[in-house]
């Protein structure tokens, strides 16, 4: 688009006399939005999400973008689910890891709400986020009732999209349906089309838990990963999802199709952008440019060679097109005169295809053009390719696009953001971009830039003021380039949308403050580590939690919400100690400091927090062997009836009094009660009683027995696992 120089002028001037402030250091703790679950929903249903994050405090603004979608504005906090799975040893335990919050929320599809999926925002008065994506489907739904331990099979019926989660580490989620035989059934799946971390790994088991199909090496095109079965037999059969390097986490988010209607595995002639050439399949005769020549490498070693007519006054540009539309070719070209001799190549890389390149023929004739893959041994059906021929310089309306690296950004009060902007040149256009924000709120200023014409990006510099309010703001940045006489005019946009929000965010006053300890610490234990907090002036409640971003896995820590009276500077913090800890690990657990702080500006109230993973802030403590034991006579049981289980007590020299030993059933386990036995404190040895109702069940994770001392410093702990079987 055009227009006259004014335009271009104007912004160019307020370029030359912007001011930028310097950075301003600030404390806050932005929010991040790692997942939503389920991701995504049938048009025109709604459906209940649990969106994680961290820092998300109060009731969080929630977006979810797009047409045909309704949403709670806000959301709601709902209890933390988490799933530890087996033990995490060295060095893997001492991974920096977070653990995001649960809040839940509501979407609504409308039946003609466009299909694909959407972005996913949240918003606190630190900070803005986005992220998960959340997907508008067309098949009926089914979402995952997570639970520990062992899968459990869901039942489903096809066609479906099930919504799951691998979590914790190395779970394993199984999905089971009634096939038909001879009737192909295609399972394709969607994590990190997402945004999430999950590497999928599918495979199709029969009844008796046998391997029948395993993932494809190249995916059903538009989907993440894919497996296609077809039984001989009719039955049960089940699609079994896991992370392919053992990982899981409540981020692990999937969308899960089964289906029996025709899946293609690729498209051939490859599906590309219209662009006005004549398709050619058939490489027998001798072709003449402008053409598109469409092949695939189907043996390994193959290569196509294709007859061009070509001119010694033409000048040809050659755009092979494989990578950029899901096919896994590698592709190398070649060009050959009359003779044999090799004139020009270009090759591709593991994840893009060679760049267009220009041709000159030396003189007229008919010229060899091959194709192939680049690594031997590759090759298949789906190996498509779709080579442009131009016999002239590709014609692109003059202009530029302007890209930024995310549509969501946070500016502190009374300070600075650096947003940087990248350009795009098209055609003939070379020139200088200046751009700039419009329609700012009042308490926010930006600087505009010029991007010169041999520069791709810049940063734009946003400045809040002390007054600026704290709140969410639509953001437009919009770009002028001239080249010439000719004005070019365009807005900077994500992921092809112009839709971004700009969040002023409430530094925090206080701070967590204190120097390096380190100590040890039994496991089955609580450790108190002592801090201090520099209010910074601020004179209200502060609550005291484990933080959601910690330094190291927590391997099990856990610790209550403290809260700090008014004017209260010093605390001491309880973190327990689990006793199946690994001993001689070194425990890092950070915590983080939350509060309620009037805005001096407008008189609301705001939630926010201080929290660090520097190791002066940490309590790092190196885990011992724990003061009690204790142990099962039998590491399974049957689970019917009444079931006696003897137990042995063991306490160190430092540790009396009598042990309580009760029985610890995973949440979702019903129908198994034990009365809690208490063993003398100069006894060791008791008899634990299990009652099994009928219906009890399901035993997909053990059973803990777990024995406690009281102490006038705490609860001294042991625990040992039991099998129940039937």
């Amino acid at each position: 688009m055009t227009g006259n120089r004014s335009s271009f002028g104007l912004l160019f001037s307020l370029c030359l006399c912007a001011a930028v402030a310097s950075d301003s250091v600030v404390l806050a703790n932005p929010p991040t939005v790692s997942y939503i679950f389920p991701a995504g929903a049938q048009r025109g249903t709604p459906v209940d999400v649990r969106v994680g994050g961290l820092f998300l405090y109060d009731k969080p603004a929630f977006e979810v973008t797009g047409p045909g979608i309704t949403h709670s504005p806000h959301l709601a906090h709902a209890k933390r689910v988490w799933f530890e799975g087996p033990l995490l040893p060295l060095p893997e335990s001492q991974q920096q890891e977070d653990y995001p919050a649960d809040l839940r929320g509501n979407v609504a599809l409308t039946k003609d709400a466009p299909l694909g999926s959407r972005r996913v925002r949240v918003f606190t008065a630190q900070g803005a986020a986005s992220g998960p994506r959340f997907v508008v489907g067309e098949l009926p739904e089914v979402v995952e009732q997570e639970t520990d331990g062992d899968p459990i099979p869901t039942p489903i019926k096809l066609p479906v999209t099930a919504n799951g989660r691998i979590f914790p580490r190395e779970d394993i989620d199984l999905w089971e349906f009634d096939a038909a035989a001879g009737t192909t059934v295609t399972a394709f799946v969607h994590a990190q089309s997402l945004n999430s971390p999950l590497v999928s790994k599918l495979d199709i088991l029969d009844a008796k838990g046998n391997v029948v199909a395993e993932q494809m090496l190249h995916p059903c095109v538009g989907t993440d990963g894919s497996v296609k079965f077809t039984p001989k037999v009719a039955g049960k059969y089940r699609v079994r999802v896991t992370d392919a390097r053992a990982l899981g986490g409540p981020a692990y988010v999937y969308r899960l199709t089964i289906t029996a209607e025709n899946v293609p595995e690729f498209h051939y002639p490859l599906r590309a952008k219209p662009d006005g050439l004549k398709d050619a399949l058939d490489a027998a005769p001798v072709l003449q440019a402008p053409i598109a020549l469409n092949g695939r490498i189907e043996r390994p070693g193959a290569v196509n060679e294709w007859k061009l007519d070509l001119k010694k006054t033409g000048s040809y540009t050659f755009d092979l097109q494989a990578r950029r539309h899901e096919s896994p070719l590698c592709g190398v070209v070649t060009i050959f005169d009359a003779t044999g001799k090799e004139l020009k190549r270009a090759e591709g890389t593991e994840n893009s295809d060679p760049a267009p390149f220009a041709f000159g023929p030396p003189t007229d004739g008919v010229y060899t053009v091959k194709v192939g893959e680049k690594f031997r041994g590759r090759a298949g059906a789906n190996f498509v390719y779709r080579l442009r021929v131009l016999d002239a310089p590709e014609k692109l309306e003059p202009g530029f696009k302007l890209t930024a690296t995310t549509d969501v950004f946070t500016v502190p009060r009374a300070g600075t953001l650096k947003v940087k902007v990248t350009a795009e040149r098209f055609g003939t256009f070379n020139g200088p971009i200046v751009v700039g924000a419009v329609d700012l709120p009042t308490g926010i200023t930006a600087s505009t830039i010029r991007i010169a014409t041999n520069q791709q990006s810049a940063d734009l510099v946003f400045t809040a003021g002390a007054d600026a309010r704290i709140a969410t703001h639509p953001l437009r940045l919009i770009c002028v380039g001239a080249d010439g006489l000719a004005v070019h005019h365009s807005s900077a946009t994500f992921s092809g949308v112009a839709d971004m929000r700009l969040q002023v965010a409430l530094p925090t006053p206080f701070k967590i403050v204190d120097q390096y300890v380190m100590t040890s610490a039994p496991r089955g234990e609580t450790y108190h580590r002592r801090y201090a907090i520099d209010r910074n002036g601020f004179d209200g409640p502060i609550q005291i939690q484990l933080a959601d971003r910690q330094a190291r896995h927590l391997q099990g820590v856990t610790g209550p919400v403290l809260t700090l009276k008014p004017g209260e500077t010093e605390f001491a913090y309880p973190a327990f100690l689990p006793p199946w800890m690994e001993m001689g690990r070194t425990c890092r657990v950070c915590v983080m400091a939350t509060a309620k702080v009037r805005d001096p500006i407008d008189g609301r109230e705001h939630t926010v927090s201080f929290s660090s993973v520097e190791q002066n802030q940490q309590m790092i403590v190196v885990v011992g062997p724990g003061r009690l034991d204790v142990s099962a006579e039998k590491t399974s049981i049957l689970a019917e009836g009444e079931v006696k289980l003897a137990v042995k007590v063991s306490r160190s020299k430092n540790l009396s009094g009598p042990a309580v030993v009760e029985l610890v059933l995973p949440e979702h386990v019903r129908g198994v009660t034990a009365a809690k036995l208490v063993v003398a404190a100069d006894k060791g040895d008791g008899e634990l009683v299990l009652k099994f109702a009928p219906n009890a069940g399901p035993f997909n994770a053990p059973l803990v027995v777990r024995a406690t001392v009281q102490t006038d410093s705490g609860p001294v702990t042991s625990e040992t696992k039991i099998e129940a079987v039937r």
